[in-house]
């Protein structure tokens, strides 16, 4: 067997290999005829088989998508963006070119784009103006087993348009603007799949794997991070050269443990090998991301710091070593009373199938080791699979979106029901921020949310923005929050003291302005400076300069299509704050507290008594009522994104919004 480092990514010219080297290059032949044989192909794969980067490339080549453009659809915005590259390269064009991505507020495609990467959600928008995606020819749900949102609802819409396009789910192509869908899944339970789209039988595609020796701990570790970082010290000075993988739930957990594997591999004896520390995670900057995947020098040892990012989509060569904390964040809705829920992102056990292919990761190459953090019982008790997130999160803004598609979400034939408390606390939630009327229909205010690429709460204070002039400043702070990664640097997220580092930009009625006022300084460094300039701007002064330029890209895309919806992009407040934060009051209604007699906040909407957060800059301030983005779980309740309100605007909101219902 082959030893060559395989990989389905870009950057590592070093480590290429050949295509027919790949695990699915020997069941090439029989995939195609399979492919051109049927509108549905259901395909299981493990991760290092090449089904994600191969399949597409095969359809094209064999001329399956009948000339039309060629979808892949990826759950993950680095999972899409770095296997375009890799296809691109492979393909010998440049990116953006023949083969191309699409992610939320980002796109490398072209006319004459034939395969094309792309986000769930990016493809659930597409519907929004193809109700059919007339200009696929083939659509590739992968990594299907991860059941998102988007993913569930791209399933249950592609079934429908199967109909439409073919005259049938089954049997040969009925029409002349036939589709093909190819289902993808990197675990070996593919029955619901095959359930969903009446018992097609799925075809499966080995992987190279190599024995992978799993161990446990005794007892459970109340503390990973720490456990993790002994794991590795005594990894790195006990065992054999091989790089080691880390699996961690979070950015915070991977930052932390970072500064820590740095500090201390600096006080190791001469002669010890020098440890390579790279970070992975979703918001990570694309030139961070791509330092995963290059070949480790001679005589050290990478070690890669990732959250379930690294479980599937993508390959990372040299892995020989993983050390698997068992935890992982799931975000997850309560819904409580009408309209009101609590959406939460929470540190939780992983799923014993997570826990399976994590431990893979060791064995692409050669013989690995697993190093788990967790007892074997409580391996053995954990759940098969995760639970899909349209049964656990706030269903919101995809409510919104199937309106728009004229999809009833009560009537769509979903692999899984949607919980029924979330749906009506959804429905009740647009109706409060007045996107549907009393029968549920599509408002015209409603049509406009739906075309905003951004939360329904937000949506709905930049439509107001135009109505109380001051859409310059609500853009402008909706694109900041809506950004991958956290703008104020140096704020720890935990309960203790924070030393702010926010107190330059400042401004009393709370979190918004500050963000405003900070984004607006940016702007003027940038204007009157080189890029490099604003970076250096950004670092004295302890703001995140990859997000803010991507909040500029935000603000750049979101205003085009707010022109488009014919809302006024130009019009401002000049410097009051008032109709600014009523904006956001008429977005974050359901997000009101009132001041309790011991300092506390209580929810208007919902049973919490919460906290502002100490990283706010009210936080050590009492007002009589506020309005937030988030809430926060850590030994309290906290909210974050605060802005100071008065009792009577609270109260003016829901006097307005009462006939609604």
């Amino acid at each position: 067997m082959s030893k060559k480092r395989l990989s389905s990514q870009v950057g590592h010219t070093t480590d290429s290999y050949h295509r027919d080297e790949l695990p699915i290059a020997q069941g090439k032949a029989k995939i195609i005829r399979e492919l051109q044989r049927n509108p549905v192909t259901i395909l299981v794969g493990e991760t290092g088989s090449g089904k994600t980067t191969q399949i597409p490339q095969y359809i094209l080549e064999a001329g399956i998508s009948g000339g039309k453009c060629i979808a892949i659809t990826q759950p993950r915005r680095v999972a899409a963006t770095s296997l375009a590259a890799r296809v691109a390269m492979e393909q010998g064009v440049s990116l953006g070119t023949s083969v191309g991505y699409s992610i939320r507020f980002d796109e490398h495609c072209s006319p004459n784009t034939k395969i094309k990467f792309i986000t769930d959600g990016m493809l659930v928008r597409e519907l929004m103006s193809d109700k059919y995606l007339s200009n696929y020819g083939v659509i590739i749900i992968d990594e299907a087993h991860e059941r998102t949102l988007r993913t569930d609802v791209l399933l249950a819409s592609l079934k429908q348009i199967l109909r439409r396009r073919n005259g049938s789910s089954q049997g040969h192509d009925q029409s002349q603007d036939p589709l093909k869908v190819v289902v993808m899944s990197a675990t070996l339970d593919a029955q619901g799949f095959s359930n969903f789209f009446d018992s097609i039988k799925p075809i499966y595609v080995k992987g190279r794997q190599h024995d992978v020796h799993i161990f446990h701990t005794l007892t459970s570790q109340p503390d990973f991070v720490e456990a993790a970082l002994r794991t590795f010290f005594q990894i790195h000075t006990s065992n054999n050269p091989g790089d080691v993988l880390i699996f961690l739930p979070g950015q915070e957990e991977i930052e932390n443990l970072n500064s820590s594997i740095r500090f201390y591999a600096r006080q190791l004896p001469q002669g010890v090998m020098p440890v390579l520390v790279y970070p992975m995670y979703s918001s990570l900057h694309p030139s961070q991301q791509s330092k995963v995947f290059m070949r480790t020098p001679h005589g050290s040892r990478k070690c890669i710091l990732a959250t379930n990012i690294a479980e599937t989509s993508i390959t990372i060569p040299g892995i020989k070593y993983i050390i698997d904390t068992g935890k992982c964040k799931e975000r997850r809705y309560v819904a409580r009373e009408a309209g009101s829920g609590v959406d939460t992102l929470l540190t939780r056990d992983i799923s014993r199938s997570s826990a399976m292919q994590r431990a893979g990761r060791a064995g692409r190459e050669g013989e690995g080791f697993c190093f788990r953090l967790f007892p074997k019982q409580a391996f053995d008790s954990m759940a098969p699979t995760l639970e899909p997130e349209i049964r656990r999160c706030d269903l919101t803004a995809m409510i919104l979106e199937l309106k728009s598609l004229d999809l009833d979400i009560e009537r769509l034939d979903f692999m899984d029901k949607p919980d029924e408390d979330a749906v009506y606390s959804g429905l009740t939630t647009l109706s409060i921020l007045g996107a549907i009327d009393k029968h549920q229909n599509l408002t015209g205010a409603g049509k406009k949310m739906a075309a905003l690429p951004v939360d329904p709460k937000f949506s709905r204070a930049i439509l107001a923005s135009e109505e109380l002039g001051c859409s310059q400043e609500v853009i402008d702070i909706v694109s900041v929050l809506s950004v991958s990664s956290r703008l104020f640097l140096g704020v720890q997220n935990d309960d203790s003291n924070v030393v702010g580092t926010r107190d330059k930009f400042k401004h009393p009625s709370g979190d918004h302005c500050t963000i405003l006022n900070a984004f607006r300084a940016y702007q003027e460094v940038v204007s009157s400076g080189t890029y490099g300039e604003a970076t250096s701007w950004c670092a004295r002064n302890f703001l995140n300069a990859r997000a803010l330029s991507e909040a500029v890209e935000i603000r750049r895309q979101l205003r085009g299509i707010c022109k488009r919806i014919g809302i006024n992009t130009d019009l401002s407040c000049s410097g009051q704050v008032q109709p600014i934060i009523h904006c956001l009051v008429l977005g974050l209604v359901q997000n009101a507290a009132f001041i309790q007699p011991n300092g506390f906040y209580k929810q208007v909407m919902g049973p919490s008594v919460v906290k502002i957060h100490p990283g706010s800059v009210v936080a050590q301030t009492h007002h009589p009522a506020i309005v937030y983005d988030e809430l926060v779980f850590t030994t309290q309740t906290y909210v974050r994104g605060v802005s100071i309100v008065t009792k009577a605007e609270i109260s003016n909101v829901f006097s307005s919004i009462s006939g609604r219902f």
